[in-house]
């Protein structure tokens, strides 16, 4: 019998890769990609904050294997930290607001690509 882990895939590799398959609390999570607000590291451990969700979904998993199957849009901003570029609200003082709650900040390794992005897609 195999186990759960081996049955689903982490993610949807499939012609569409909008979902993404974790698991957490004993079960097994359906986050769809483009409802991904940020994603924050805990060590070993990383918290996914979406739209759909009033929690963040906690699993065991390393932000950097994340980093590479996320789409484009999103960015490492913080060697903490990766967020969903298309729903940045406002950047104040190199800090990402999501909400009056969550304000990540732009890593000083990570200014300069998050500068060049910003001004690209901008009209600053």
């Amino acid at each position: 019998m195999q186990s759960l882990s081996q049955t689903i895939p982490a993610t949807a590799e499939t012609e569409n890769a909008e979902t993404l398959f974790v698991k957490s609390d004993y079960k097994v999570v359906r986050i769809n990609i483009d409802s991904i607000n940020y994603i924050e590291s805990m060590s070993e451990y990383i918290r996914i904050y979406t739209d759909e969700r009033e929690k963040p979904v906690t699993t065991l998993y390393s932000l950097q294997r994340l980093e590479a199957r996320l789409l484009a849009h999103f960015m490492r901003v913080h060697r903490s930290y990766i967020v969903n570029m298309q729903k940045i609200k406002e950047i104040s003082r190199f800090r990402i607001c999501f909400s009056p709650k969550a304000l990540i900040p732009v890593g000083e390794n990570y200014k300069e690509k998050f500068m060049e992005y910003i001004r690209k897609h901008g009209i600053l």
